[in-house]
C-alpha cells in the first residue's frame, strides 16, 4: 500500500471487542510503562521477535479499549481504570514522542454516555490526533425486551420509545465534556442489525420483535451489501434520518448512500475531523457507500 500510495497512514489497533479485557492489567501503574515500550518496540520500530526486524510498518497506534471502567465483551474491569486510562494515552504519547513527534496517537471510543462518562474526556484528547467515536449500535439483539429500532441514527427522535440516543447526541456530549470539535470522527456502520417476527404496525419501526434473524457473522448482523441485495420495501425516518427495509415479517436497519451522504454532510457542516466507517468489506462492489461518503 505505501508504495503505491507513499503519503498514506496505516495505525495497528489494539484492542478490539475480543481481547480489550486486557487493557485493565495492561494499564496498571507498575505495568504500562513496559507495556507500551512493547508496543512502540515491535509496531513502531519493527522489533517483532529476537533476532526478527525490520523497518516499522506502522504511523501510529490505535488504542480500541471496548470498555474502560465498564463491561463489553467482559466485565474485566476496574472502576481506576478511568484514570489509568488517560495515563496510559499520557505514556503513549510521551514514548511516540521519544521516537518521532508525527508518530500517530488515536482511540476508538463509546456512542453511549453510561460508557463516555467513565472517560476523562476533557483530559485525553490533548494525547491523541483523533477519537473515532463508535455512533453505531444504539439498538440490537442484547436488549431485553426485542424492540425494533435504529441503528445508527444521526438525530434522535421523540417517538423512540427508549430514547436510545443518536450521533448527533453523542458528539454533542463528547464536546460538551471538553473535546474539540476537530478531533472527533463519526463512525459509520457498513453493516444492519435486524430483527423478525415483527408486527406490520408503523412498517415495522419501534415493535416488538419474537426473534432476531440469522446474520453473516452473528445473528442479527448484516452486511450493507447483503441488505441492499434483499429486495425488501425500503422506508426513511426524516426525524432521525435513519434507513430500514422491512418485508412484513423482518426488519433491518442499516445505513444507505442516503443516510451516508447526509452522515458526511454533517460532518462537514459541524467542523469535525471527519469520519470513518466498520467496515470495507461490508460495502458493494460499487463502493456505493464510499461514493456517497465521498460526495456528501
Amino acid at each position: 500500500m505505501k508504495l503505491l500510495y507513499p503519503d498514506i497512514k496505516i495505525l495497528i489497533s489494539l484492542g478490539g471487542w475480543s481481547e480489550s479485557y486486557r487493557f485493565s492489567e495492561a494499564a496498571l501503574p507498575q505495568n504500562r510503562q513496559a507495556f507500551v515500550a512493547s508496543c512502540i518496540d515491535m509496531f513502531i520500530q519493527g522489533n517483532f521477535a529476537p533476532g526478527v526486524s525490520g523497518p516499522g510498518l506502522f504511523d501510529g497506534i490505535d488504542v480500541d479499549w471496548e470498555y474502560p471502567g465498564a463491561c463489553g465483551a467482559t466485565c474485566d474491569f476496574r472502576p481506576e481504570d478511568t484514570v489509568n486510562f488517560t495515563a496510559l494515552l499520557a505514556e503513549f504519547r510521551s514514548q511516540l514522542d521519544a521516537v518521532d513527534p508525527n508518530l500517530l496517537l488515536t482511540i476508538a471510543a463509546p456512542a453511549g454516555d453510561t460508557y463516555y462518562n467513565k472517560i476523562e474526556l476533557g483530559k485525553i484528547h490533548q494525547y491523541l490526533v483523533w477519537i473515532n467515536v463508535m455512533t453505531y449500535e444504539y439498538h440490537g439483539a442484547w436488549e431485553d425486551p426485542l424492540l425494533t429500532n435504529h441503528h445508527a441514527p444521526l438525530y434522535s427522535s421523540d417517538a423512540d420509545p427508549t430514547n436510545g440516543g443518536s450521533a448527533d447526541e453523542t458528539l454533542n456530549g463528547y464536546i460538551a465534556a471538553g473535546v474539540p470539535a476537530d478531533k472527533l470522527n463519526l463512525g459509520i456502520p457498513f453493516y444492519g442489525k435486524g430483527w423478525t417476527r415483527v408486527s406490520r404496525t408503523n412498517d415495522g419501526l419501534y415493535q416488538p420483535a419474537g426473534g432476531i434473524p440469522r446474520g453473516t457473522y452473528e445473528k442479527g448482523t448484516n452486511d450493507f451489501k447483503v441488505l441492499e441485495a434483499k429486495g425488501y420495501p425500503g422506508y426513511w425516518d426524516a426525524i432521525a434520518q435513519a434507513n430500514w427495509i422491512f418485508d412484513g415479517r423482518t426488519f433491518w436497519s442499516y445505513d444507505n448512500e442516503t443516510s451516508a451522504m447526509n452522515k458526511a454532510a454533517y460532518v462537514r457542516d459541524n467542523a469535525l475531523l471527519g469520519l470513518f466507517f466498520w467496515e470495507f468489506s461490508g460495502d458493494d462492489d460499487a463502493g456505493s457507500l464510499i461514493q456517497a461518503i465521498d460526495t456528501g
